[in-house]
Parts: C-alpha cells; structure tokens; sequence
C-alpha cells in the first residue's frame, strides 16, 4: 500500500503533467519543426517581465499582512514605516479594498522590476536581435496577448475567487522576482549555447517553479524549492486596544506641511539615487539592445523611458510619506494618546500620555519652518513595548504639546547658521553651472557629460551635509 507521502508525491507530478506538456511543446516545435528560437526566447522574456508590473497592482489588494522577516527576498521595504499602517480604503465596489500598507511593496517593483528585467534581457540579447523580432507583427500580438491572458487571469483567480485575501503583498511580489533573479542567474551560464540553450533554460526554470508551487500546496518541498514558492503569507496583526470614550481633545496634522516634506525628502534622499537608476536605463537599453551604434529613435525611447521610470519611483515615496501621515489624527481619551487615521477609519497605536519622554523638535525640516508647524520625536513605552515615536507636523504646537502633555520645554526651532546656508546653496549653484558647462560647452572636461547622472548622489552629498550643519 503507497503511504501518504507516495501519495503526495504522485499527486504532484500527475498535476505538473500538463504544465510539463504545455512548456515541451515550444521544444518539441525547435527541434522538429524547425520554429524560430529567437523568437521564443524574447516572447518568454516579455511574458516575465509582464508578470513585474502586473504583481505590483496585485500587492496593493493583498488582504495578509506583510510579514516581519522580509530581508531573505529580492526586494526588501523593511525601512519603510507605512508597512505597519492598519486599516484599508474601498475604491469601487466591483473591486477589493486597497490597503495603505502595501503601497511600499507596489512601489518596490519599480526599481526591483528594472534591475530583473536588464539581468534576463542581458543575456537574452546575446542570443536574439530584440529589437528586430519585436518589430514582426506576429510577436507583437502574442505579447499583446500575454498581457490581456495575465489580466484576466488575474481577474478571475486572483480577484473573483478570493485569492487576494490570503496572500500578503510581500509573497505577491517576491515570487515573480524569485523566478526572474534564479533565472537570470542560469542564464548567463547557458547563453553560450545559442538561443536553443536559453529556451531550455526558460522551459526548464519554468516547470521548476510550478513544481515547487504544487509541492508548497500539498506541504512538501525542501528549502530550496521553498524559497522559489515564495515566502509564507500566514501572519497576523495584534489589534490597537483604544480606551473606551470620547475625546477630549483632539489634534489633526497638517497636511500642507506633510505634503511638502515629502517632496523634499524624496527629491533629497532617494532622488540622486533615482536617477542614477533612470540614466542607467537611458544608457544601458541601446547599449544592450541597440546593433551596432543606437539609432536616435531608440536613444529617444530609452530616455523617456528612463523619465518615466524616475516620475514613478518619486511618486511612489511621496504617495508613501503622505498615505503615513496626511490624515493622521491625535485623540485625548482620559490619559491616552490615541493616533487616529481618517483616510482608513482605523486606530493606528495608542499609548499612556504619562510614558510621553526624551521629547525633541525636528530641526531639519524645511516645511515646518515655512508654514510654522512642529514636529515632534518621542519615545513611548517601556521594555519591550519602548519605541520611538514621530508626532504632527501639527500647526499649533504650543497647544498640542500642552494637551498631550509631552514633556518639550520650547517648541521653537533653532535659529539658522545662515553661513552653512549659504554654502548649501551656494553649493548647489556651483553643481548646476558645472553641469552645464561639462554638458553643453567645450570647457567642461574630456568626460563624456552623460555619466552626469552617476555623480549626481555623490555631488548631492556636499549640499546636504551644509544643510545638515546649519542647524546647532
């Protein structure tokens, strides 16, 4: 008599049977019937890369909350605090709720998807003219096709039936990038082959991960194959325990000033970088693509492409920074702080005003200092509950501070070292007139001005840290 897990195991492979066969017949057609590889290999790149972006708009309706232990995957939010917001927000209702929280995992696919798809399309450019075979009519409707089959499979398994709401944004996501970070590893192995060897490896990459799929569902599976069916979705999320009453008091941030200190994070932290990654692409698609010198059309493609690429990961951490705060509101129940969010109607976190300790004005923000807002730090709870917290930007910190009771003397900001201002601004004008020269006149020096971009999160350092220096 078989035991259970013979029976697990036969299971298995009578349900890989018809993946197995639908992934051998592009094989089958190669060798016997004399099809094109080229052409398979590119449409299976397409296919990959479509299942990129298509994960993020699906981790933005996965009901499971992220879990803690996310530093083992492709991509990795685990620096963002938005992860941590409770609560979802309904749009339509022919559509699941979108939950604030996975916003981060959306916008990681951005700068995740580029760096997967230069490391599959890499080395699929060795082996086929990409160009070239996406200028035949017959591939660009089958990628077209691709694209509509995965949404309406996604419309049919991953919305009508459910699915969303046993998945976390991370799983979601990660398992597209598994698929394409293990495939281009093999791949760059395989390419010297020709183009026969990276269908196989396509084919081969492709039936591994269903296989570890139907063994991750029937509870099998060693570590390996577990890593490639993605992280586990089971976790949960303590409930905030709110005081029972009504407010006494209650105190809304300031969304102007939110807003803004957004923008100026993101086009200060992250922005160099950002474009760093967008010049990359602007650079590297003709590069790796183009036969021979890049005609100017794809120059012009790639560098659009490369702008719309930056336009979104900007807007993705500053849709960040606003969904944390923008509707943030703090309630006075008896002795409790209670922060409220009213774009989800949800409790985010409460605590006794009396443990409110080590309280601080942020300094460095630019917006609180043009609208007259304050933001505050503290530190909240004690052993292992102790955290910090970040409050407002509120616009009437003296009243805040005094119905919240948080132990600040002054509300006041430091006054400015104008001299490290000045430097920081004058600073700046020096990078911009120097990029000018270097990439629009004979007097810049014999380095070609579009590695420009490279240097910008280097340069970027000296304005920041001036600014940094005129607060005492």
């Amino acid at each position: 008599m078989p035991s259970i897990r013979d029976g697990d195991a036969l299971q298995t492979a009578l349900g890989l049977l018809p993946v197995l066969a639908a992934n051998i017949l592009p094989l089958v057609g190669v060798v016997w019937f004399g099809w094109d590889p080229e052409t398979l290999v590119t449409v299976y790149a397409l296919e990959l890369l479509v299942l990129l972006p298509l994960a993020g708009v699906k981790a933005l309706f996965a009901g499971k909350p992220p879990a803690s232990d996310r530093e083992s995957g492709v991509f990795s939010v685990s620096e963002s605090d938005l992860v941590d917001k409770r609560g979802r927000v309904t749009v339509h209702d022919r559509l699941p709720p979108i939950y604030p929280r996975n916003v981060p995992f959306a916008a990681a696919v951005v700068v995740g998807g580029v760096w997967v798809g230069f490391f599959v399309l890499v080395p699929v450019s060795e082996v086929a003219a990409v160009l070239d075979v996406l200028g035949r009519p017959e591939v660009l409707l089958s990628v077209v096709a691709l694209v509509v089959g995965q949404v309406v499979e996604t419309a049919h398994t991953y919305v009508r039936s459910g699915q969303y709401a046993e998945l976390s944004p991370y799983a979601v996501v990660e398992i597209p990038a598994r698929q394409g970070f293990f495939l281009a590893c093999f791949l760059f192995v395989v390419i010297v082959g020709g183009a026969t060897s990276v269908l196989v490896a396509f084919v081969v990459v492709k039936v591994l991960f269903e296989w570890s799929g139907l063994r991750a569902e029937r509870g099998g599976g060693g570590r390996f194959s577990g890593w490639l069916s993605g992280p586990d979705s089971d976790t949960t999320v303590d409930s905030v325990d709110v005081p029972v009453g009504q407010p006494s008091a209650t105190v809304d941030v300031d969304g102007r000033s939110v807003a803004a200190a957004a923008i100026w994070r993101a086009v200060t932290t992250t922005g160099p970088f950002y474009v760093v990654l967008a010049a990359f692409v602007w650079l590297g698609v003709p590069a790796f693509l183009g036969d021979g010198t890049p005609s100017p059309t794809l120059w012009v493609a790639s560098g659009l492409t490369g702008l719309v690429l930056l336009g979104l990961m900007l807007a993705g951490d500053i849709v960040e920074a606003i969904l944390l705060n923008r509707w943030t509101t703090y309630h006075r129940i008896g002795d409790y702080l209670v922060a409220h969010d009213r774009l989800t109607d949800e409790p985010q976190w409460t605590t006794p005003v009396n443990e409110l300790r080590d309280a601080a004005v942020v300094e460095t923000r630019p917006s609180d200092r043009y609208f007259g807002t304050r933001t505050v730090i503290v530190t909240a709870g004690w052993g292992d509950e102790k955290t910090e917290r970040t409050l407002g930007p509120v616009d009437t910190p003296e009243a805040f501070v005094e119905t919240f009771d948080i132990p600040l003397q002054s509300t006041d900001c430091s006054p400015l070292d104008r001299r490290f201002v000045g430097a920081a601004v004058g600073s700046v004008a020096l990078i911009t007139v120097g990029s000018v020269v270097v990439a629009a006149t004979p007097l810049g020096p014999s380095v070609p001005w579009v590695f420009l971009p490279v240097y910008l999160p280097f340069l970027g350092v000296v304005p920041m840290r001036l600014w940094k220096l005129a607060h005492p």
